[in-house]
């Protein structure tokens, strides 16, 4: 079966309680959208506000995942416990504001009402829309140790010290 992609709306303090739990849940907690999601579809968590009602405005995805389980789990036993997937989230995310990503997204570009189409707390995503939010949430890598820079600018090769044997490998073109 094809990998799929979604985006939940939940608010920020609700979506940290999610990502704490590693766990994704529609508003309401029903089970009927989460019954659409497989195990190894992607999800992204978007929160309008900070929190709900009445929580300042945001409108900004705060995190991406995986999901682990291939049906929706019901946690806690009681009728009214909400339904829930597993997901592994990324190891630390960032809050990335949607704005300047509108022009960039299918789900937004072209549509001046595409918050609308949130409103039932859960929308599919294309493949591509999910890659630049999940790149939009991803945390970006360390910039380079002195000593790396370093090293590179001396041997041309990440890694090396000047006084090892020089041999076959590709060396960066100046």
């Amino acid at each position: 079966m094809a990998i799929r992609y979604w985006l939940v709306v939940q608010p920020l303090d609700r979506a940290r309680e999610l990502v704490e739990l590693g766990v994704v849940q529609v508003p309401w907690g029903v089970r009927e959208p989460l019954e659409r999601m497989r195990q190894a579809d992607g999800v992204v968590l978007y929160s309008p506000r900070e929190t709900n009602p009445d929580g300042e405005p945001l409108r900004a995805a705060v995190q991406a995942g995986r999901v682990l389980t291939d049906a929706p789990l019901q946690q806690g036993g009681y009728a009214r416990a909400p339904w829930r997937h597993e997901v592994e989230w990324l190891p630390e995310a960032r809050i990335a504001p949607i704005r300047p990503l509108r022009d960039l997204l299918d789900l937004t570009r072209d549509d001046r009402w595409w918050g609308e189409r949130l409103r039932d707390g859960f929308v599919e995503l294309t493949r591509r829309d999910f890659e630049i939010l999940e790149d939009a949430v991803r945390r970006p890598a360390p910039d380079p140790s002195g000593y790396m820079l370093r090293t590179l600018r001396e041997t041309g090769y990440p890694g090396r010290m000047p006084d090892e044997p020089r041999d076959d490998r590709p060396r960066l073109i100046r």
